[in-house]
Parts: structure tokens; sequence; C-alpha cells
């Protein structure tokens, strides 16, 4: 029997109509097969919508962390506080481990003239962090607020919504036949949480990655199971774009080991969007050839 696509969607999609979205993935695959030569996809498509789950988290833990822990803020006022003090200590040592891990792969150097830092560790601080952050928003083609926003939903799912979110998408996977599994920036980390499941791990014929954060190493080593931070062992193609900040830890195969092909794409102004990593052939390619093929029942 042909696979199913199954679509696992990123950060920012709450409030968002889940077959429009789906919509324009599709769009983005079906330019991609044209240049790759390839029909369009004919066959079940599913896109398990979390963009509402992950939100209500997130406001929930606003609201009961409203009181702003005072030992998360610095004692110096002139000192820049934290990314999200409201969502609590745990979420900002997470988010700052990120933080490190995205600007040292961008290049930054602590230390220099410039940072005025003396050493790597010293990023858990606050104010270091938003050095290092300031730095990102002016070297990478994204500002503070999206690198922001995106290290926060991250953590949050790393720290307490991964169990929720888990759940919710479980519930609207096929029950059976293979599946081409593709997914993108925070929806990768939440498919090697799905990955984990022996059962849909023999029926993956292909995992597809596109600006994935699984590179960063306070991600992969907060998968929350000890065996999530190794390659699950199915077919996997990673996309990235150099300028894709959400991307900065490919390539990945360096990291994760094979089987694993990392595929370096270029997606111009807009180098985080999903529609332009679908709409190069070398990753449309694979997914349609993978749904295309006979895969384990």
């Amino acid at each position: 029997m042909n696979a199913t696509l199954v679509l696992v969607h990123g950060r920012k999609q709450e409030w968002k109509d889940p077959v429009e979205l789906r919509r324009t993935w599709q769009a983005g695959l079906a330019a991609g097969l044209v240049k790759a030569g390839l029909p369009p996809v004919d066959g079940p498509v599913l896109f398990p919508y979390f963009g509402n789950v992950l939100r209500r988290i997130t406001d929930t833990l606003a609201q009961s962390n409203a009181a702003i822990d005072l030992e998360t803020l610095p004692s110096d006022p002139d000192r820049p506080g934290p990314l999200h003090p409201w969502l609590g200590s745990d979420i900002g040592v997470m988010e700052r481990k990120m933080l490190e891990d995205m600007a040292v792969g961008a290049g930054w150097v602590p230390g220099n003239a410039d940072d005025d830092l003396e050493r790597l560790s010293d990023v858990l601080s606050w104010s270091v962090a938003r050095h290092a952050l300031d730095w990102l928003g002016r070297t990478t083609p994204f500002d503070q607020a999206f690198i922001a926003a995106h290290l926060r939903d991250v953590a949050v799912y790393l720290t307490r919504a991964r169990a929720e979110v888990l759940s919710h998408v479980r519930e609207q996977l096929p029950s059976d036949g293979p599946v081409v599994l593709v997914s993108h920036s925070l929806g990768t980390v939440v498919a090697r949480d799905l990955l984990g499941d022996p059962g849909l791990r023999a029926r993956t014929v292909l995992w597809v990655t596109a600006g994935s954060p699984l590179g960063i190493d306070a991600v992969r080593k907060n998968l929350g199971h000890p065996t999530y931070a190794d390659n699950p062992g199915v077919e996997w193609l990673s996309a990235y774009d150099v300028n894709d900040i959400v991307a900065l830890g490919h390539p990945l195969r360096r990291k994760w080991g094979p089987p694993l092909k990392d595929v370096e794409v270029e997606n111009g102004e807009a180098p985080h969007s999903i529609e332009r990593y679908l709409g190069h052939p070398e990753v449309a390619g694979p997914i349609g050839a993978a749904l295309a093929a006979k895969g384990p029942a």
C-alpha cells in the first residue's frame, strides 16, 4: 500500500485554520515535485495540528508565574533581565542553553572585545544571554523577537508541554500502513519524540526535517528520553538553509550519524519558510518517491 503523508508543523501556528495550513504545505511540495519531474501527491495527507494546545499551555504557564520569581532577575537594575521571566526559571534556563548553542553556531566568539566575555559558561547569565541575542539579531536575517519567541516555544515544549502535545498529535496519526513523515522547525522535535514509538518507527519509510533545531546541543540533550538523542534508524533527510537561524546546528549527520542525508538549500529572503523548503526538488523528490514506493505494511 502507498504511504500516508504526515505533515508536522512548527511554532506560531495558533488560532490558524489547519486545513489552510495543510494547503500551504501541499502547494510548496507540489511546486517541488514539478521541478523534480514527479507527479503530484496521490494519497492521504494528514496534518496533525497542535498549535492551539501549545499556545494554551504557554498562556497558562505565564498566568501561573505572573508573580515573577525575583531570583531569576539580575540584581543590577542596569543589566538586562530574562527573555521571558513570566514563564519561570526552568524554562529560562533552557532558553539560555539554546541561545548559547545558536550564537556559537552562528560564529559568535565569547571573550572578544565586542562582547566582553571571558568564558563560554558566562552565557548562562541573563546579561550575557542578552548580548548573544543582540548579536544574533544583528548578524542573522532574524530579529530578536523571532529568536526569543522560538526559544520560548521550544523551551516550553521540552520542559512542560511534551506529554500533552504528543498525546494530541498521536490521536491524529494513522493507525496502520506506511508513513512518510515531514516535519518543520519545532515540529521536527515533536517528530523525533513520535519516532520513539517502535510501531511508528517501523512504519516510517522516510523522515524529512526542514529548518530543524535538532542540531542545537541543548535541544538534543533535553529530549527527555535517553534514546531519543540517538538516530531513530529510519531513512532521514534533513534540509537546511545556512541563513536559517533555527537550523544553525547543521549539518546533522556529524552529530546524529547515519542513516541521514543533509541537503543544503537556499530559501532566499525567507530562509525558515516551509514552502520554500518543500519547493526544492532535492527535498520534494525523495518525498514523492517514498510516497509512490510500496512501503512496509
